[in-house]
């Protein structure tokens, strides 16, 4: 609750053109945003412009003065937006999701699903993981990796949670399938 109220302060004043308050923005989400877009292009320089092209469009729509209901899931919904716009611009059908150099970051404490208690080597989880079509390994990534709750996944997806829990079920089952 508090950190929504501490968001919905932290808009209001960079809707009225406070640049530190879209500092804080940026400071609290770039390195999410970088990670989630490395794990689509897996290359560094390109997830760095996309991850700046992100902020700068954030900073555009605040300065529009436009609402914001949900910073955290704009800011993704903008993040996957780009992407799309990055791979329709080289025609490219399939976003791949293979990342070289993951010991950095990824949190091997994941949550309670029986794949991520195994705690196995962060190598064999990203060949795992890009083994999976493109809808699951986003979902999750988002939920796995990026630690959101399926409202929050739903949103940035444009999907209903029930649809988010199904993507999730069939891609660990996947997962399962894949292990074994």
């Amino acid at each position: 609750m508090r950190k929504k109220i501490t968001e919905k302060i932290v808009v209001l004043k960079a809707l009225q053109g406070n640049k530190e308050a879209f500092g804080y923005i940026f400071d609290k989400y770039s390195k999410k945003i970088y990670r989630f877009i490395l794990f689509k292009v897996s290359n560094h320089e390109l997830a760095e412009d996309l991850t700046s092209q992100v902020f700068l469009k954030v900073w555009e729509h605040i300065l529009d003065k436009n609402k914001i209901k949900n910073l955290q899931a704009f800011i993704y919904q903008v993040a996957r937006n780009i992407v799309i716009d990055h791979y329709r611009s080289k025609e490219k059908e399939e976003l791949p999701l293979i990342y070289e150099e993951s010991d950095k970051l990824i949190n091997t404490n994941f949550s309670s699903e029986e794949f991520f208690s195994k705690k196995f080597e962060n190598d064999t989880l990203i060949k795992i993981i890009n083994k999976l079509k493109g809808s699951y390994r986003e979902v999750i990534v988002l939920k796995y990796i990026e630690e959101l709750s399926i409202s929050e996944i739903a949103e940035i997806l444009e999907k209903s949670k029930v649809n988010v829990r199904v993507l999730l079920h069939r891609a660990l089952k996947e997962i399962k399938k894949l292990i074994s």
